[in-house]
């Protein structure tokens, strides 16, 4: 008890100095003495001082495990903690700690370097991003995945900031994109007290509809029953070619970006060949193919789930595409969605092709229930004065964004327009592709964290966002105008590269 006590007075002592730990050995100290922190839920396996990193401030790094399954890491800083705890998300289907990721898409440094006091999870286990077998048969896991792990996080995050600074945060806010931006909208609908306020971009919140039923027409459309690839994506710039020469002007602007999708009509058979294959021509089945992706799952004319939007083909190689040896990403997890979803081990066969869509929709939609965000209803979160900010690029060809966009609009008919601007805005970036995982040629630069703190502390929401484009060196190429739905941005002429010759208006056509 006196040794506590000591402690506990030590960290008073700290804490009323600006958290400033004295020498070096004082912080390395009082940072090592979080290795003792022990409670029902909480293992602390390591706690060591980061100091002199050129791209962060120096802080105490915790690692350990969270009600024996939830592995996690946890900064915070040695010195000008600004009295708030950031948790991240994570992508995919996580499986793994990246302290160090870059960006703004489930990474701890951008926070860090805020002041902020921040925690990131595996969400209960370890496995490749794309893999979903240790979900097979292990409902735990599952729930966990599905977002179970936000409030143990919390609580743990919260009790490491009273031991390491005396006092307790005054904020609590979450960050992610991608999965990240499913469990931002999972915590508003299912733990709405448990936020501040979220930032949450690219979301996979359908996962049902986008990674099991698209997945499945996906798969369908760019494999074929032998599991080649039916797409040469060495072609895709052809593609990409064409679609931006009928639709970049959409908007007023000629500047590589289609800022109006839902207007953008390729006709990709224009590029199909007049006779034998060749790289500068689709074949019949490429061209099939791509139209299939397009237009979007669809049965005897109805729409299950929209098509991935043109304007997006820079980034098909990566999540899209893959070669006969190496399926995308985007193959990858939509199988492992699939599998799951029927229960086939990663080690048995299993052919999308097997599958007839029509037949299989009360099957793909079985995990609904614990993995989607897709309930509309936020009257708990905005009740408890939560902020929610929600971003999606209309060039994401992994995470659908007509899907998002079809959610703002069931959100704002439950809620009214009005009301919902109170407490969540919903942002579409033009040219923005997924999650900021390959760099673009478009304003697409924000800080989702920095602005929810903003709003949140200010009480005032965003009238709109400036996105910067940046070269190597930082500095500013082209800037854009984001504004919140229903609005769009407009060009009123002048420098289209500035974001003050853009303004925010309702456009008659949908978004």
């Amino acid at each position: 008890m006196r040794w506590m006590a000591v402690v506990s007075c030590f960290a008073l002592s700290l804490a009323a100095a600006g958290s400033n730990h004295g020498t070096a050995d004082d912080s390395a100290a009082h940072c090592r003495s979080l290795v003792a922190l022990r409670s029902a839920e909480t293992d602390v396996s390591s706690a060591a001082l980061a100091v002199d990193r050129r791209d962060v401030p120096d802080y105490c790094q915790l690692e350990g495990r969270i009600a024996g399954r939830v592995g996690f890491v946890m900064r915070l800083p040695v010195q000008r903690w600004n009295g708030k705890l950031a948790v991240t998300g994570c992508g995919g289907f996580c499986g793994g700690l990246r302290p160090d990721k870059p960006g703004h898409s489930n990474g701890m440094n951008e926070a860090l370097k805020l002041g902020f006091a921040v925690i990131q999870t595996d969400s209960g286990h370890q496995a490749p991003s794309w893999d979903a077998d240790w979900a097979v048969g292990d409902a735990t896991a599952l729930a966990l995945y599905a977002g179970a792990w936000m409030p143990l996080a919390v609580a743990s995050a919260r009790q490491f900031i009273r031991q390491y600074y005396a006092q307790a945060p005054r904020r609590t806010y979450f960050s992610g994109c991608s999965n990240g931006g499913r469990l931002g909208l999972f915590a508003a609908q299912r733990y709405p007290a448990l936020f501040d306020g979220i930032a949450a971009g690219g979301g996979i919140f359908d996962m049902t509809g986008n990674a099991a039923i698209h997945g499945l027409w996906l798969l369908q459309s760019t494999r074929d029953g032998d599991g080649r690839a039916v797409i040469d994506r060495a072609k895709i710039p052809l593609l990409q070619s064409h679609v931006l020469e009928r639709c970049d002007a959409i908007d007023g602007v000629v500047d590589g970006v289609v800022s109006r999708p839902a207007n953008c009509r390729p006709q990709v058979s224009d590029l199909q060949c007049d006779q034998a294959d060749g790289p500068d021509c689709l074949t019949q089945w490429e061209v099939a193919a791509i139209e299939r992706l397009y237009r979007g799952a669809t049965v005897n004319g109805v729409q299950l789930y929209p098509g991935i939007p043109p304007g997006s083909e820079a980034l098909w190689p990566l999540w899209i595409t893959g070669t006969d040896a190496e399926p995308a990403w985007g193959e990858r997890a939509a199988q492992a969605t699939l599998r799951l979803t029927y229960g086939v081990r990663a080690q048995q066969p299993f052919n999308a092709h097997d599958y007839v869509l029509a037949d299989e929709l009360q099957q793909l939609r079985r995990l609904a229930p614990i993995v989607n965000a897709t309930d509309p209803d936020l009257s708990a979160f905005a009740a408890g004065g939560g902020k929610l900010l929600y971003y999606h690029g209309l060039a994401d060809p992994l995470i659908l964004p007509q899907r998002a966009q079809q959610y703002y609009r069931e959100v704002a008919a439950l809620h009214g327009e009005e009301p919902l601007a109170a407490f969540g805005r919903f942002v579409m970036v033009p040219g923005f592709g997924h999650c900021w995982e390959k760099p673009g040629a478009v304003a697409d630069e924000f800080n989702p964290l920095a602005i929810i703190d903003r709003w949140v502390e200010s009480g005032t929401a965003p009238a709109d966002i400036l996105a910067l484009q940046l070269d190597a060196a930082g500095e500013p190429l082209r800037s854009r105008k984001l504004c919140p739905l229903p609005r769009q941005a407009r060009f009123d002429g002048g420098d289209p590269n500035l974001a003050k010759n853009y303004s925010c208006v309702t456009l008659s056509a949908k978004p």
